[in-house]
């Protein structure tokens, strides 16, 4: 496998950078592909696609992230926040 092609599949699974572990649509996928692999090769290549290790490092080094990958993963996380419960009535 090519280094971008793992570098994507990092990014894919780097997604439950907020402890998510949702499917992401071919669109989500894309910009990750697009925002995040740079930063996927410059701060965590050194995990394997898909492990634990690759969420851990986003999460740690949030800040080193360049500001397209930061957003795409705070708007990510937003679009898939669990919806608050409804308030019960008394």
């Amino acid at each position: 496998m090519n280094s971008m092609k793992t570098a994507a599949l990092g990014i894919a699974f780097a997604l439950g950078v907020a402890g998510q572990a949702l499917a992401m649509t071919p669109q989500e996928e894309a910009v990750f592909r697009r925002v995040c692999t740079g930063d996927y090769m410059r701060l965590c290549s050194m995990y394997d696609p898909g492990s634990p290790g690759v969420q851990q490092c986003f999460q740690a080094r949030m800040a080193e992230l360049s500001p397209g990958c930061q957003t795409a993963i705070m708007d990510y996380n937003k679009a898939n926040a669990p919806s608050p419960a409804p308030a019960r009535k008394r």
